[in-house]
């Protein structure tokens, strides 16, 4: 009994255990990173119904404790409570900075 159980595929049973190990961690990271694009993609699609109006190329993705949304950089100098709510960065910091008058 010291031998290995040897399938008629060829395989012993150690083999086999690893194999489906294997293949139960990669179907594991599949799902996951499966959901990660889903939730990219519903993510993406969700310009069309919440800055319809807004020029494409004005938009910046920005965050809120880490929850990604969009921003017009153009709208967002009215929108103070939001402007104060996003998490910092070189272009929010831009943001908050005081207009110059022109003369």
């Amino acid at each position: 009994m010291g031998e290995k159980y040897k399938h008629a595929d060829g395989w012993t049973s150690d083999e086999t255990f690893r194999s489906m190990r294997r293949n139960a961690e990669q179907y594991k990271r599949i799902c996951k990173e499966n959901e990660t694009l889903k939730a990219d993609l519903e993510f993406y699609k969700s310009i069309f119904t919440t800055h319809s109006n807004s020029a494409l190329f004005n938009l910046r993705i920005k965050t809120i404790n880490g929850e990604r949304l969009w921003v017009d950089k153009i709208k967002i100098y009215t929108d103070y409570e939001l402007l104060n709510k996003l998490d910092k960065d070189d272009e929010v910091i831009e943001w908050r900075k005081p207009i110059r008058c022109e003369r």
